[in-house]
């Protein structure tokens, strides 16, 4: 996928702090993984007792779904994936300035032939996976396993989105599909197509319902099942964690049997356990600075401060 082409508007003295962040990005990312690995438990160690917005998400997230651990537990917990985090910013810097071979030199794959049989089934793939920290792992791993497309944000500052964003896709054989590009997503998936997607974030209930992760109801997209309803996709998860200092381990799960069924919430329910079943084995590495639980039942206080 080509870069967006440079623009004379990129200019403007109003990008100038978009250029200089794009030049602190380049250079992190060619600093050896091994201070990166430092640089994210030194910033873990300094970040975990302090009170701004981000970390107040993470201890609030974590206290209540480890409500049963120690603080002992919590608290190192939320240290542990203060790290991950930040190791996923810096995978994020490697994946738009290093070479492919770079970003998936360490890292394993579990469950390769259940990927291998669903491309030969000769029907639309969905693939579904949760924001784990090694995000951009899996992303550029799966690169070398098959061409396809990516649901995502847009960033909002054009000199970030091309500079980022696109100048990492630009490197692997994926489309990017703005989140709100749904209709021109579902006609590449009919198309045979493979389409990756994580769903797991707080897009209030107009397009969902709340369903219960880790005890709490929290509202979930429920068009998982209606995607794959709508272009006969097969759909199949797959998990990441981290691996060491440098690197991940990605799992495919085999495509979900009889799926859809018909139901949409039990099916988001479904695969909203399975996303929790996977946290609870590495919940380090899951991203627990997003507010997952903004949204609240009608008459439930608030979430967070």
């Amino acid at each position: 996928m080509a870069t967006q082409k440079f623009k004379l508007s990129y200019l403007h003295p109003k990008y100038w702090p978009a250029w200089l962040a794009v030049g602190v990005s380049r250079c992190m990312a060619i600093l050896p993984r091994s201070w990166q690995f430092s640089l994210s438990k030194w910033i873990a160690n300094r970040l975990a007792s302090k009170e701004n917005r981000r970390i107040s998400t993470i201890r609030r997230n974590i206290d209540r779904c480890f409500a049963n651990e120690t603080d002992a537990y919590r608290e190192e917990l939320v240290r542990a994936n203060i790290k991950s985090s930040a190791l996923m910013l810096f995978d994020l810097f490697n994946i738009i300035w290093r070479p492919p071979a770079d970003m998936t030199a360490n890292i394993k794959v579990v469950g390769e032939e259940y990927l291998e049989q669903a491309l030969r089934a000769d029907r639309p793939l969905l693939l579904v996976i949760g924001h784990f920290t090694p995000l951009f792992h899996a992303i550029s791993k799966l690169s070398t396993l098959a061409p396809f497309d990516v649901i995502y944000r847009r960033m909002n500052n054009p000199v970030m989105e091309a500079n980022l964003y696109q100048r990492g896709a630009g490197k692997y054989p994926i489309t990017l599909f703005h989140r709100k590009d749904i209709r021109k997503m579902l006609e590449k998936l009919a198309d045979n197509g493979t389409v990756f997607i994580a769903p797991d974030q707080d897009f209030g209930v107009s397009r969902g319902a709340f369903v219960s992760f880790f005890g709490i109801p929290t509202a979930t997209i429920t068009t998982i099942p209606q995607y794959a309803q709508q272009t006969n996709a097969q759909v199949m998860l797959l998990s990441a964690y981290r691996d060491g200092e440098k690197g991940s381990v990605i799992e495919f799960e085999p495509v979900l049997e009889n799926y859809p069924t018909g139901d949409d919430v039990a099916d988001t329910q479904r695969w909203t356990d399975w996303l929790e079943e996977k946290i609870r084995l590495h919940p380090a590495d899951y991203l627990w600075m997003h507010k997952r639980f903004k949204t609240r039942p009608k008459g439930e206080p608030g979430f967070y401060k």
